[in-house]
Formats: structure tokens, sequence, C-alpha cells
């Protein structure tokens, strides 16, 4: 009777773990073109996407993605003690984060982040340093890093910050002079202009806020099956895609 017992506990074991590995891999951001987007059909579109998708149909895992509107309720899910997410798109490396997230051993592209004007206030900003910015309103995104000194230059007095949690509105404000400065990822925010017809009505100070590489990250409070395998075989597939070409193909898409 014992080892019948036993004989059913283990096939209920093997059931339940072959049941939890057939759960979709969730993986979250918030929408910023080309990175990733949702577009009027409702697809998945972006170079994020298709790096993702690249990797995990090779690893024969499904996965969900999930773009929330807002960075705070994105950062908020993946401090939960046990997160919504398994994976969350693409960020520059910071301690703070490294806490809840765990890197990608390879970053899969370079940003840079510069203040951006309108195209009709030519000349009038300098930016050296934070202290040439004095009085003048700029916008912010609450749950961005941008550097520390930038957050510091606020605390200080010396930056004047207009936050909101949807970085997506912040071109929209500074064209209806609602601020006068934003820094926003310098690629991303170009080709969203030229996507949308404004690329005439914008410009940005030569000086970059910050220049980094970016890594997709893995939560560590994630309740993914062999969650540790996963990101093994995710580097290495990333690093491959790296040596071969695969990756410079995708970013070419985007004109990356």
């Amino acid at each position: 009777m014992g080892k019948k017992y036993l004989v059913l506990f283990i096939m209920f074991a093997c059931f339940c773990f072959t049941c939890a590995e057939t759960r979709n891999l969730i993986i979250a951001g918030i929408p910023e073109e080309p990175n990733r987007w949702i577009t009027s059909s409702g697809q998945y579109r972006g170079l994020d996407i298709d790096i993702v998708d690249f990797i995990f149909k090779e690893l024969k895992i499904p996965y969900t993605v999930i773009l929330e509107e807002a960075s705070t309720r994105l950062e908020g899910n993946w401090k939960k003690p046990v997160s919504p997410y398994d994976m969350v798109f693409t960020y520059s490396k910071n301690s703070e984060r490294e806490v809840y997230l765990i890197y990608a051993e390879e970053s899969h592209i370079d940003f840079s982040w510069n203040f951006f004007y309108r195209k009709e206030d030519q000349n009038k900003y300098k930016y050296d340093t934070y202290e040439d910015l004095r009085g003048i309103r700029i916008g912010a995104t609450q749950g961005f890093s941008y550097t520390d000194e930038f957050w510091n230059a606020s605390k200080s007095g010396i930056l004047t910050l207009d936050t909101v949690v949807a970085n997506e509105i912040q071109i929209e404000k500074l064209l209806k002079k609602r601020t006068e400065l934003v820094p926003l990822n310098t690629q991303a925010t170009l080709y969203e202009a030229k996507q949308k017809g404004i690329l005439d009505k914008i410009a940005y100070l030569p000086k970059p806020i910050k220049s980094k590489p970016y890594y997709n990250t893995f939560v560590k409070s994630s309740t993914y099956p062999d969650i540790d395998t996963v990101i093994i075989k995710y580097n290495e597939i990333l690093k491959r895609m790296k040596s071969d070409g695969t990756l410079k193909k995708i970013l070419s898409e985007y004109g990356l």
C-alpha cells in the first residue's frame, strides 16, 4: 500500500511540475517606440519584442508581454515579494534595481539621453553643467533613473522639475509649452517623432545626460520554474546573436 501511495505521489508531483512549466513567462515594460509598443491592431512590435521572440522561440518557452502605462506601476510590481513578472525590459544598471533584478550578462543596445527642446527655441539653452539649467522648467518622469547627479540637482534646488508618471506625455507637454526641456532617450524620441511627423518641431542639446548600455532583466521574486536555467540559456543565445550578426540585423530594421 505504501508503494502505491509513493507512486501516486511521484506521478502527482510530476504532473504539477509539468503544469508549472507550461505557464507563460511574463515579460513587462512600458511602451516606448522603437523598443516596444502596441500597434493600432493590437500587435506587439519593437526591437525588444523581436529580440525576446527570437530567443524564446529557440528555447520553446511561451511568453506573454505586458506593457504598463506608468513606470511607477511597473517598478512597484517588480519590487513585490512575489512579483507578477518574471522578466522586465531594458534597464541601465543601477544599484537600487540590482536588489530586485538580475541583469542579463550581455547588453542588447546602447542608449544616450539628451535634453529635448522646441526647435523654435534654438540657441536659447546651453548645458555644460546642471547649474546652466537653473530656473528652467524641466519635465521628468517618476521612476526613471536618469542619473544620480540629475536627481541630486533637483533635491538641492538647482533643477526645477515638473514630474509625471507617464513618459509618453512628455513631448506633448513640451510642444504645448508646459515645460521647456525634457530628458529623453534620444534614439527612441527621434524615431517616435519621425513616425508622428513632428521631427521638425523638436531638437536636443548636444551634451548627453548619459550614454549607457541597456539590459533585459529577470525578477528575483519570479515564481517561474527553474528561472536560473532560463537566464543561463538567454545569456548564451544573446551572446551568439551579437557575434553572428543577428542582433545587428534586428536593430538595423529600426534604424539603429
